[in-house]
This record gives C-alpha cells, sequence and structure tokens, in this order.
C-alpha cells in the first residue's frame, strides 16, 4: 500500500530533506519539522506516482536496534534496481504491533499486517520478538497472533 521508512533526522533536516527531493515530491517542511518535534511520522509523495512513503523518525532504542539488524536487499522501484536497507520479520511484526496498540486495536489492515506477518515467517526469533514485545508492552498481542497463527 506505501513504503515506511525509519529515519534518523532531526527537526533541522526538514528544508534539507525537501530541497533534495525537488519538484517531483510533495513534501512540507513545516509539516515534517513540526512531526519530528512532536516524535510522529510523517509522510512525501511521489507526484508522478502517487508513491506515499512514511518515515518514522529514529527516536527510540527500538528504532536503533531495528535500523542495526536491517540487511541490505535489491528492491525494484519504478523498474529500477535499488539496493535498500531492509527491516527484520520480526522488526516489522514489532513495530505492527505497537502502531495497533497505539491505534485503539480496531485497524482490521493493520492486524490483517500482524497475522499475514506471523504466518508468512513460521521461523521467527520469537526470543528476540518476546523480549522487545515486553519492552514495547505489546506481549498480549504477540501471544494473540502467535496463538491465531496455531489455529490456522
Amino acid at each position: 500500500m506505501d513504503i515506511d521508512l525509519v529515519v534518523r533526522i532531526g527537526a533541522l533536516h526538514a528544508e534539507k530533506l525537501v530541497a533534495a527531493l525537488g519538484p517531483g515530491w510533495y513534501a512540507d517542511a513545516q509539516q515534517i519539522r513540526q512531526a519530528i518535534q512532536a516524535g510522529r511520522a510523517f509522510n512525501i509523495i511521489h507526484m508522478p506516482t502517487g508513491w506515499k512513503i512514511d518515515l518514522f523518525p529514529a527516536q527510540s532504542d527500538f528504532h536503533e536496534c531495528e535500523m542495526q539488524r536491517a540487511t541490505l536487499e535489491p528492491v525494484t522501484i519504478d523498474g529500477e534496481a535499488v539496493v535498500c536497507p531492509v527491516s527484520a520479520p520480526e522488526d516489522v511484526l514489532l513495530a505492527k504491533l505497537r502502531w495497533y496498540e497505539d491505534g485503539g486495536q480496531v485497524s482490521d489492515r493493520q492486524w490483517g499486517d500482524i497475522t499475514g506477518i506471523v504466518g508468512a515467517n513460521p521461523n521467527l526469533d520469537l526470543e528476540y520478538t518476546r523480549l522487545w514485545a515486553g519492552r514495547l508492552q505489546v506481549t498480549g498481542l504477540l501471544d494473540r497472533a502467535l496463538s491465531q497463527r496455531a489455529t490456522d
């Protein structure tokens, strides 16, 4: 549906980001700066394709760990191969569990993503995932997703 990126960015970088993106992108420096200062995600939109990219400022130990664990993978974007850091499935799962919790546990799309990740990755590192689920206060949701996998 879109692209999610965890980025090391500060409020002072907003104008530089907008300038670097150029005119083919919708990006509002003031909105970006305010989101970073509030610790919230923001988005940019590639106008020719309509691709929306959500950027999550790295502001926690979890974000730092997620970025360190990412692996470089070839990704094709508009027919062009680009090598990008891609988060491990455990980290994507943990992030989605936290977003689902923060959103009041009402998003069917988020829950579908969560159960999809669990179902598609039978070899998840559960020791790591449980450790971070405890730190992120989403252990109950993780257990629910894992038990749903067991019954499917």
